[in-house]
């Protein structure tokens, strides 16, 4: 969950910087986001609520709603970096450095770079983050790491489908006349 905040967080940030919360393409890919969040604190809440003492005596979550969080974040994580990308769009892959705020070029940055409601330095400060989250070493890394942080996602599913308790809902057809 704390993730998917500060992922919401940063979207959030880019949206109002650029100021793009009036396209609707935009408020649905935050509203993905924002589904992602709610589903995870739902699936959360779900085990916390439904928690029971085990055979140990020890107060234990609901596992279900938990095993379906660990086969839901790993699909849903790498969507969330590419809506970031998205957001930022080629803002987040021409980025000054630093050191260029301090050079000849500074007064070309401060005119260049500025969004509609920050200045250039903290409009780049907000890319530079959005592109370490998304697109740097660390954060193609951090995403292959969600991908498989619980498990192979096959048998994460696969697990889920086998012992998850089904309920049983009889089937009827319809008896046709003869």
């Amino acid at each position: 969950m704390v993730k998917v905040e500060f992922i919401l967080g940063v979207a959030q940030s880019i949206v109002h910087t650029i100021n793009i919360s009036e396209y609707q393409h935009v408020q649905e890919q935050v509203s993905e986001i924002i589904i992602a969040l709610e589903s995870m604190k739902a699936l959360l809440t779900k085990a916390e609520v439904n928690a029971a003492i085990d055979q140990f005596g020890l107060m234990r979550p609901e596992v279900e709603p938990l095993k379906v969080a660990i086969s839901y974040f790993p699909k849903v994580y790498p969507r969330l970096v590419e809506i970031i990308q998205l957001l930022g769009s080629s803002g987040i892959v021409m980025l000054p450095g630093e050191e260029d705020f301090a050079s000849e070029i500074r007064g070309d940055l401060h005119q260049y770079l500025q969004s509609a409601t920050k200045n250039a330095a903290h409009r780049v400060k907000l890319f530079r983050l959005a592109w370490d989250l998304t697109m740097s070493a660390f954060g193609t890394r951090q995403t292959q790491y969600e991908r498989f942080f619980f498990g192979n996602p096959v048998r994460l599913t696969t697990d889920l489908y086998w012992n998850y308790d089904k309920i049983q809902v009889p089937v009827t057809f319809a008896q046709g006349k003869k």
